[in-house]
């Protein structure tokens, strides 16, 4: 697959199914218990049957039992390794890794990108991933040794394509400079309640305030100006949106305004849901697919119900008066 073929199905909604709790529990040396492969096979047959063939990973999720749990399924449903998309990460290190002592960090020395893509390969059961993102930037990363590894990798037939997650363009350019290889794809956070991608495109007139200058200013242009797929992360907003209370793994600034500003949202997301005649999902999707970026969601859920409530969101081209007052509801304020 090349191009838009790569991210772009042509046989199902413009949709990734992340897999980072595939594997259940984050406790290090724990087991797959029976209750997180039910669940895993239910998400994935799920995915399958909406024609959802994109499968995000990455090397450290619930510590390589998210992909080894993939792989096991794959092969225990039969499935075809040319109808379906691997992607996976490599560059987060957890505190703890590899002795008791080591702090968390982030790292694409040569030596661990090729270690760590062998070990994707042998738990996701396969020869190649399409894609490889460097997951979080490393901000002691050697362009040089970052091209020796993408070109070995290439070489070997084990990675067709490369990008990043979670870069601004000034570090994407960085990497341009020294790679053979384009970039592809740069997956960032971006949901209806956290929407700077979107604030720093937009500059205040000369009597008002500027908007927010942010790390992302200029990511999404830069994206369209190179032909970079954006690839977003969270994009249902933790479920705050769709049905999920407000609990003690909140995820926002635990502040009056704040949830609020959330409940606000959910109302107009129930309004507009019943107008377009979708689900909550299908309208908290549809915000994000409606960017003319073609930015793909990943959607890291393994409840099949929500799954597939999510995918209703290929059926809504929300009206550009219903988008703004969603961006506006999430913000918090009216544009300026």
């Amino acid at each position: 697959m090349t191009g838009d073929d790569l991210f772009l199905s042509s046989r199902g909604p413009r949709l990734a199914l992340g897999c980072m709790h595939f594997g259940g529990t984050w406790e290090r040396g724990s087991e797959i218990s029976d209750e997180a492969r039910r669940r895993a096979r239910e998400a994935l047959e799920a995915a399958l049957e909406i024609g959802i063939d994109f499968f995000d990973h990455a090397n450290v999720y619930c510590w390589g039992r998210s992909e080894r749990l993939f792989g096991e399924l794959a092969q225990e449903m039969g499935l075809k390794r040319e109808d379906y998309v691997l992607q996976s990460k490599v560059g987060i290190r957890y505190k703890g890794d590899p002795t008791p002592t080591a702090p968390k960090r982030y790292e694409f020395s040569y030596a661990h990108i090729m270690e760590q893509v062998e070990g994707s390969l042998e738990r996701l059961q396969t020869d190649y991933l399409d894609c490889l993102l460097l997951h979080r930037p490393d901000i002691l990363m050697e362009v040089e040794e970052i091209a020796q590894a993408f070109n070995e990798l290439q070489a070997a037939g084990k990675v067709r394509h490369f990008g990043v997650s979670n870069h601004t363009p000034w570090q994407l350019m960085r990497l341009e400079a020294g790679l053979e290889q384009p970039l592809e794809a740069n997956q960032v956070e971006l949901n209806l309640l956290k929407s700077s991608l979107f604030d720093a495109s937009i500059v205040a007139g000369e009597d008002r305030e500027p908007m927010p200058a942010t790390v992302a200013s200029g990511t999404l242009d830069y994206h369209q100006l190179k032909g970079i797929r954006t690839q977003a992360w969270a994009p249902l907003a933790y479920g705050y949106l769709s049905g999920r209370p407000i609990g003690q793994e909140f995820k926002f600034e635990d502040t009056a305004a704040a949830k609020q500003r959330i409940a606000d949202t959910s109302v107009l997301v129930s309004e507009l849901a019943e107008k377009y005649g979708v689900s909550r999902e299908g309208i908290v999707i549809g915000w994000v697919l409606r960017h003319p970026a073609k930015i793909l969601p990943i959607i890291g859920t393994r409840d099949p119900g929500r799954l597939k409530a999510c995918a209703e969101a290929t059926q809504v081209t929300l009206e550009r008066e219903d988008w703004y007052r969603l961006y506006n509801a999430g913000r918090g304020q009216e544009l300026p």
